[in-house]
């Protein structure tokens, strides 16, 4: 898991539309060290990992990523420029597919950085 390592959870604020968490990226994780130096980039697999992470948190289940389309990187996210930013959860639960469809934005303030669509499987046994 990267929460408490890559970021920790500043706020969660649910509507009926979405699910809006506010993440603080930690700029002394280790994987910013290889990624870049100097440079800072928070990785497009992080990104996707967070958002597994968010929405298995939220939703209070354990997921694995069955899939992931629909992703676009619209625009870097440097932890020292950007440390905190908000991921929008738009959670639906397929039945007949028995996976959840979680749209996710990520943005900071109204700048959309990041955009995926997650099919998530639940784990029901370890």
């Amino acid at each position: 898991m990267f929460l408490n390592n890559l970021y920790s959870i500043e706020e969660t604020v649910r509507d009926k539309e979405a699910i809006r968490v506010k993440i603080r990226l930690n700029d002394n994780s280790q994987i910013y060290e290889a990624h870049f130096p100097g440079n800072p980039i928070t990785p497009g697999a992080c990104l996707v990992e967070i958002g597994r992470e968010l929405s298995a948190i939220v939703l209070e289940k354990k997921f694995l990523l069955e899939k992931a389309n629909h992703i676009k990187f619209l625009k870097g996210i440097h932890p020292n420029i950007t440390p905190a930013i908000d991921y929008l959860l738009y959670p639906e639960y397929l039945k007949d597919e028995e996976v959840w469809k979680v749209r996710i934005d990520v943005a900071d303030g109204n700048e959309q950085m990041t955009k995926m669509i997650l099919w998530l499987k639940e784990v029901t046994s370890v």
